[in-house]
């Protein structure tokens, strides 16, 4: 459908409404407490921005709107797999749900909090990836808070596994400076060093290139400059924490020097997370963003 057709059927007034952007169409919700993008191609959410406070998510300036191409920034939909696929290295990174047109199939405006849902089911592109049947649902909840959940039903008659994660991308003022409280005592996987380690510190600092999966049910809360972010999570047993640090991200055209405002906190499943789903069942996976 285009913007038009969309605003028919599923645009509210002064609440939901849906324009073109480049090859994209983005839906821009408000609520009585916040405002928030979200974009039809990876049914990814560009933006939450409370009511009179700044930017919550980042999406980087030299991201890229294209087919084929997943959009730097916001919070991308790893799916069905988490990093790369377990066995075939020429499939997509992180999955197709990033890179594939979902459909909207719901909007609802309650009690001060607006919904949106998207839709990407199984069809002969997918099928060509992932040999299975299924239907992906995104609802994006705005209030004073900005919740995510990412719903997996297993539409075929035998069991499929899922590694999954909403890889959020949070605006920061420095990455010299932001910590992350929450993951204290926890036993995580090191994967630019591809070691196991139980983090000490209650605080964890940043300043070089970080990519480790924590294995955490908790919330985290990020410090950042005149702000706290709390950041909740259900349906997950693993919280990754991502930057690229500079020597990879000056090799990344999308990012840049972006990193220095940027900090990944992930809602997943993945390591001993991964889920199975069987047949006629789903699974939840969701964030909440508070700030």
């Amino acid at each position: 459908m285009n913007a038009a057709t969309l605003n028919s059927k599923f645009g509210i007034d002064n609440t939901i409404g849906f324009e073109q952007y480049q090859h994209t169409t983005i839906a821009k919700l408000s609520s009585p407490h916040a405002s928030a993008k979200v974009s039809l191609y990876g049914a990814h959410v560009l933006s939450f921005i409370p009511n009179n406070q700044k930017e919550v998510l980042f999406v980087s300036d030299d991201a890229v709107y294209k087919n084929g191409k997943a959009i730097r920034g916001g919070i991308p939909i790893c799916w069905p797999w988490f990093n790369a696929h377990p066995v075939d290295a020429s499939l997509p990174s992180h999955g197709f749900a990033r890179i594939s047109n979902w459909e909207v199939t719901q909007s609802s405006c309650l009690n001060d909090e607006v919904s949106l849902e998207l839709t990407l089911s199984s069809n002969s592109d997918t099928m060509q990836l992932w040999p299975y049947h299924f239907k992906a649902t995104l609802l994006v909840t705005l209030g004073k808070t900005l919740e995510v959940s990412l719903t997996s039903h297993n539409l075929d008659t035998k069991p499929f596994d899922i590694s999954a994660a909403l890889h959020t991308y949070f605006n920061i003022a420095d990455i010299n400076t932001v910590k992350l409280e929450g993951l204290d005592a926890t036993r995580y996987h090191d994967d630019v060093l591809n070691t196991q380690d139980v983090q000490a510190d209650k605080l964890l600092s940043f300043g070089q290139r970080t990519d480790r999966r924590y294995l955490s049910k908790s919330k985290t809360t990020i410090h950042d400059v005149d702000r706290y972010i709390k950041v909740g999570k259900t349906g997950s047993g693993v919280t990754v924490v991502w930057n690229p640090g500079e020597e990879l991200a000056m090799q990344m055209p999308d990012l840049l020097g972006g990193y220095k405002s940027m900090l990944c906190v992930e809602a997943a499943n993945s390591l001993d997370d991964t889920i199975t789903v069987q047949p006629g069942t789903q699974h939840t996976l969701s964030t909440t963003i508070v700030c």
